[in-house]
């Protein structure tokens, strides 16, 4: 006990060290932000309250916006203890036929001024605002004016405000605000507290939190408007981050403890670190919703489940651990979460079946202006954008609801659902039997957690064809691992007909020597594409190769595009542009960047494993990930084919012991990928640097993921690569 009662004051010094470095670091900095400008005509609702939209002033070519009697401009807090002043710029903007507003200012701190404007000319009013300690991130100025409705306008306006600007008066020593003095200190300590908790040693720890505090204070320095109404963000997410490692320190049991080394963990319980990280995001969202976030909070069913697996975990967890002690423990939290996530994937697959689907409309639409006459192509759709509702995939995929075209497009929808929602299960029922698996264990449990995956909510929702390639891909992957090439080329040359990007597992093919399975991706595609041309016709096969093919390339920096080139794309684009990205040279470094992520993952899989392994599996698996990853557009729900990888981690790991950061490291990358889509966090709404980087949070699990299955690659013997080579082609069928 006095060992771990010295290493409890270690921690405490070193957080208390953390503390202090990170309230210094973004104090000095905080003090140097002023003065702010706050262009009111182009900033968003977090500065702006009760404004209408903002409007162009044809004369002076600005921005402003209207009140609406009674509005509030909210500024960053000024540094303690110091008087400040405020400048609005006024363009007086009313009729010259009805009478000047007459305004009144207020703030926190009381009345400040009260006057009529004297003509109808634009002014700038300068005010003097006492100190203030108020613990909130923002000082109020609230504008009360009486308004006029003008004719063809109902909205009541009040007075145009262009501009405000607060500047601290100038004093020896300056202090930052008491919102921004205890922030600093929340992200010292919790940004400490977090990766101790979640294993890392003390040192590791410290520096963690020392250059979450510097990145901090250059978002500071470098974008103050963009980063100041936010910090309290920061501190929720390494509170939330706290919550779910000491939750994970509670439930699984370490099999080294942490004075001798970071702590370890039975890989068997991998999932559980899976399942708790997953149920941090609807704390962040609930957080998000209570800042003032608007419609990001969790939906009730998913508070409620929440609720209920708390209270399960509480209850079966001390019922477990008076029996069995530890391990005890962490097998109930093991079957409490599978649950929870079987009754959350209950509810996220009803709530898909309420959705419009506009993806499936596009394919029967098609399909059935094709019947009639017309094509399946609409040219001048896909040149314009085809990232818009445009139907761009092979003639075979839409040859496939033909014979549906005279049904009723609702029955026609709900039978699509249906196949899916079979498909879902299937593809289960085939991971228990590729790995030989019992129905009734702590592996079944694990895939219970693996397959509540909002992707594969969301492809049912919109009537995708994901689904289907999880299904077709994993049984590639059982008939390669059974030695049956051919099928598993056939496999992939279905999925290629449904998206074109599972033609990146010829290279896995190529690297792996299984010619057979190239071979069976020819044949199997002349048969498709015969049978396709037999139905649909030659025409629109050469339409289809000749004008739709060549011109779907590129990407885009809209939020859902979370590939490589997307997330550059949103570097110098909004992420509300679902339009075709035209910086070339951005598009340019996307592809060279993928390409280099898809030599990486071809030099991985040279390493020799047995067709029958895990680690074969995981070479497999890095390819899906490229699919979704490399690709130059791949939307959210595309990664429901990262099951496979995931699941396959699991399996991999599940005979090992894993240290508990590196387990944290694969939760948190589960946790991103599989909650939410592209509006849990996002109301489209873009308050600047952080919101470009936070709409791309599945990218960041995609990355951890590569991480990880990079890790687990390397951990096969390497191989020499040109003996390697030559030996795969001389025998194939190794």
């Amino acid at each position: 006990m006095a060992g771990k009662d010295n290493i409890t004051i270690h921690d405490a010094v070193w957080m208390a060290w953390a503390a202090l470095c990170a309230f210094l670091i973004i104090g000095i900095v905080a003090a140097q932000a002023w003065p702010l400008v706050v262009d009111i005509g182009k900033r968003d609702a977090r500065f702006a309250i009760g404004f209408h939209e903002p409007e162009t002033d044809i004369i002076n070519l600005t921005q402003f916006r209207w009140s609406n009697g009674d509005s509030t401009i909210a500024l960053p807090q000024p540094p303690m203890l110091t008087p400040s002043l405020i400048t609005l710029r006024l363009p007086n903007g009313r009729p010259t036929d009805t009478a000047p507003p007459r305004v009144t200012l207020t703030s926190d701190v009381g009345k400040l001024a009260s006057f009529a404007f004297p003509d109808f000319r634009p002014r700038i009013y300068r005010l003097l605002l006492p100190p203030t300690a108020r613990f909130d991130w923002a000082i109020r100025i609230d504008i009360v004016s009486d308004t006029v409705t003008p004719p063809n306008d109902a909205r009541p306006l009040g007075v145009a405000v262009d501009t405000a600007i607060l500047a601290p008066v100038r004093a020896p020593i300056t202090l930052p605000s008491l919102w921004t003095a205890i922030c600093a200190l929340m992200i010292g300590a919790p940004g400490f507290a977090l990766p101790r908790a979640a294993g890392l040693a003390p040192r590791s720890a410290f520096i963690a939190s020392l250059t979450l505090a510097l990145l901090i204070a250059a978002g500071i320095w470098l974008r103050p408007l963009e980063t100041l109404p936010f910090f309290q963000r920061f501190v929720a997410i390494l509170l939330i981050g706290w919550i779910g490692g000491t939750l994970l320190r509670i439930l699984l049991p370490p099999a080294i403890e942490p004075e001798h080394s970071a702590p370890v963990i039975s890989g068997v319980y991998l999932p559980v670190a899976m399942a708790v990280a997953w149920w941090m995001p609807p704390l962040m969202q609930a957080y998000l919703s209570i800042d003032g976030a608007p419609l990001v909070a969790p939906p009730w069913p998913v508070v409620w489940i929440g609720c209920g697996t708390f209270v399960a975990l509480l209850i079966g967890g001390a019922a477990a651990y008076a029996r069995t002690g530890r391990s005890g423990l962490a097998r109930a939290a093991l079957i409490v979460l599978s649950i929870s996530a079987v009754i959350h994937l209950g509810y996220s697959i009803g709530f898909a079946y309420t959705r419009q689907a506009p993806d499936f409309w596009i394919l029967f639409r098609s399909a059935r202006e094709w019947t009639r006459g017309g094509s399946l192509y609409d040219i001048h759709a896909v040149l314009t954008n085809h990232f818009g509702h445009v139907f761009k995939v092979p003639p075979f995929y839409g040859m496939l609801f033909v014979p549906f075209v005279t049904m009723d497009g609702l029955t026609v929808l709900l039978g699509h659902r249906v196949m899916n929602t079979v498909l879902i299960v299937a593809t289960a029922l085939i991971w228990l039997r590729m790995w030989r698996l019992p129905l009734v264990s702590l592996s079944a449990a694990s895939l219970l957690i693996l397959f509540n995956f909002r992707p594969l909510a969301d492809t049912l929702a919109y009537g995708q064809i994901d689904l289907v390639l999880l299904f077709l891909l994993t049984l590639a992957l059982w008939a390669l691992r059974s030695g049956r090439d051919g099928a598993a080329g056939a496999l992939v040359a279905l999925g290629t007909l449904f998206k074109i990007y599972p033609v990146l597992l010829l290279a896995f093919f190529v690297v792996k020597g299984h010619w057979r399975a190239l071979i069976g991706f020819v044949a199997a595609m002349a048969v498709y594409n015969g049978v396709a041309i037999a139905v649909i016709g030659w025409n629109e096969h050469l339409t289809y190769l000749t004008q739709v093919l060549p011109n779907i390339g590129g990407t885009t920096s809209w939020v859902e595009n979370q590939t490589i080139s997307g997330f550059l794309a949103r570097l110098t684009d909004s992420p509300r542009s679902a339009t075709i990205y035209q910086n070339e040279m951005v598009r340019l470094l996307g592809t060279l960047i993928s390409g280099v992520a898809a030599l990486a993952a071809c030099v991985l899989a040279l390493r020799p494993t047995s067709r029958d392994s895990t680690g074969y599996a995981l070479q497999y698996g890095l390819f899906l990930l490229l699919m979704v990853l490399a690709s130059p557009a791949a939307w959210m729900h595309y990664e429901t084919l990262l099951i496979v990888p995931f699941g396959t981690l699991i399996l991999h790991l599940r005979e090992r012991t894993v240290s508990l950061p590196y387990a944290v490291a694969v939760a948190i990358s589960f946790a991103l990928i599989a909650y939410g889509n592209q509006w849990s966090f996002y109301d489209g709404t873009v308050h600047g640097v952080l919101t470009i980087a936070g709409v791309s949070y599945k990218f960041y699990g995609m990355l951890l993921l590569g991480g990880v299955l990079t890790f687990e690659a390397l951990r096969e013997p390497a191989p020499a690569l040109l003996p390697r080579l030559a030996r795969t082609i001389a025998r194939p069928g190794q």
